[in-house]
């Protein structure tokens, strides 16, 4: 019969927990990842703010320019997966798009700014004479520019008679993604960031 030693069982034995240990300290990391998402929010202190169970895009003629028509054109990928991702988070949430009588409107925004920054940068010298060694900075200075892109992603709720109650947003560096499926899994995230805020605590 084939036993295992004492010293061979011992270390079997720690196995089990370092590796309980390492599957826990990768699910902190996920939930820590999907936390760190900026998230604001701003509504009607008066407003009637609930899990609304019925749900529809709010029509073109109640939205503000620029409209998601407009933005359909100029992010026709980024739109769609906003959609999905507002869908499947009402979803879970047990609500339903419906096509008539919705007891509450949904709305989206994304926008990209693009800031430049200009910093200075001087030049230094390190000058070898016969008598003295010295320092010096060459004028004028150089300057770098840097471009920055953010992005702002927003959703709005509104009630039965198209008046805006609740609003959120989250505000971002714009990223790149080697797949349509991770841009998918980012824009998913952002929305739960921003619907976890709603109704208000």
């Amino acid at each position: 019969m084939f036993t295992l030693s004492p010293f061979k069982a011992q270390q079997s034995q720690r196995s089990v927990p370092t590796l309980s240990i390492i599957l826990l300290s990768l699910v902190l990391v996920s939930l820590s990842g999907c936390s760190s998402i900026p998230v604001s929010q701003d509504y009607q202190a008066t407003s009637a703010l609930k899990n609304y169970a019925t749900y529809q895009w709010l029509p073109i003629e109640k939205q503000t320019v620029p409209t998601t028509a407009s933005l359909k054109k100029s992010h026709p990928f980024i739109t769609l997966r906003i959609e999905k991702a507002i869908q499947e988070n009402l979803h879970n949430r047990r609500a339903i798009f419906v096509r008539q009588a919705p007891e509450a409107y949904v709305n989206y925004h994304y926008s990209v700014t693009k800031t430049q920054t200009v910093a200075p940068s001087s030049t230094i010298g390190f000058g070898l004479g016969s008598r003295n060694i010295g320092f010096g900075t060459r004028f004028p200075m150089d300057y770098s520019t840097e471009i920055h892109e953010e992005a702002k992603w927003g959703i709005d709720i509104h009630n039965a008679a198209g008046e805006l109650i609740w609003r959120g947003e989250s505000v971002g560096a714009v990223e790149e993604f080697a797949s349509p499926q991770a841009a998918e899994k980012n824009t998913q995230a952002i929305v739960d960031a921003i619907l976890s805020q709603y109704p208000p605590k």
